[in-house]
């Protein structure tokens, strides 16, 4: 049965993430091959949860599947990885953090919209009640986020360094998604020993997870709030997807904000919009922020930059 609301997030998803792939591949290889790793990133891991752990299935009525998993689930990891990504550079934050600060503005999205999704029908956890883990979402599931982005930043990043030595290595990227999906599974191995020897409830260790969450936040704010930060990408280039990455978190927040209140789940569950509201305000900050660090380091604030002359200015290389 076709799902319209469904349907118009996967045309949406997929218009976006073609614009972000046309940007990618006019700045340069690399950003292409990173998005579209990301993106392959996305599939393994939807595939392999719903074959290995079989901790969630997502519902029929999505239009475009590859087997088990959705084809605009996939994209919208790349969207969220790569823009998280891109952010960070925007920032200009101490480097050895960046990957956690990836990690923690990922997770940002999925602590406002994972409990609204499985409310909308979108996809189902199993042998987990609505009230079990966070209001019907495996407590897990925030853990595994975090190490998600962690590995697949760290390993591209570091990618980053070599391909400027050596213009041959980028192709490496495209095998990016295997190593990093062995970092997410080593993860796994302490939170499972962990839950077990503390007799998790059903539906995870819910402290594991936020206390995670919370050590990343911790580094996180002291890469994007310390000393010896990084001068903040400056490259007028660059514009175009940090305008995309801004606009897709605004979009997904507001949608899910939005249904949430709709389907009358604000009122049910007022901690979920409350967080909810608390994410939103924080993505509402961040162009703020970039173009504070912008305007610290003699750049003009990305928010003033017309776009017309930058796209007319890019040439695929």
């Amino acid at each position: 049965m076709l799902n319209p609301v469904f349907l118009a997030l996967e045309i949406g998803a997929t218009l976006i993430f073609l614009g972000a792939a046309v940007a990618a591949l006019r700045r340069g290889r690399l950003p292409f091959l990173e998005l579209i790793s990301a993106a392959a990133f996305g599939l393994l891991l939807e595939e392999s949860s719903q074959l290995i752990f079989e901790t969630y299935n997502y519902s029929p009525e999505w239009t475009l599947v590859l087997d088990r998993a959705p084809l605009v689930i996939g994209l919208t990891w790349a969207l969220l990885i790569a823009g998280a990504m891109r952010i960070t550079d925007a920032l200009g934050v101490r480097r050895w953090t960046a990957p956690f600060v990836d990690a923690v503005l990922v997770i940002m999205l999925d602590l406002a919209f994972d409990a609204v999704a499985i409310r909308m029908g979108m996809w189902t956890w199993r042998d987990i009640g609505p009230t079990d883990g966070w209001f019907g979402v495996q407590a897990g599931n925030f853990y595994t986020w975090l190490f998600v982005t962690l590995g697949f930043s760290f390993l591209t990043r570091w990618l980053r360094d070599s391909a400027a030595r050596r213009r041959g290595a980028e192709w490496l990227q495209l095998l990016i998604p295997v190593p990093a999906y062995a970092i997410l599974v080593a993860s796994i191995i302490p939170y499972a020993y962990i839950s077990a020897r503390t007799n998790a409830p059903t539906g995870g260790a819910l402290w594991l997870s936020f206390l995670s969450i919370g050590l990343f936040a911790v580094v996180a704010g002291r890469g994007v709030f310390g000393s010896g930060r990084q001068p903040p990408d400056g490259q007028m280039a660059a514009i175009v997807d940090l305008r995309l990455a801004f606009f897709t978190r605004l979009s997904i927040q507001v949608f899910f904000l939005t249904a949430m209140l709709v389907m009358g789940v604000a009122t049910q569950l007022p901690v979920l919009l409350v967080t909810s509201v608390v994410l939103l305000a924080i993505d509402l900050g961040l162009p703020r922020l970039v173009d504070q660090r912008r305007a610290a380091a003699g750049l003009p604030p990305a928010r003033a930059v017309p776009l017309a002359p930058v796209v007319a200015r890019l040439r695929p290389r």
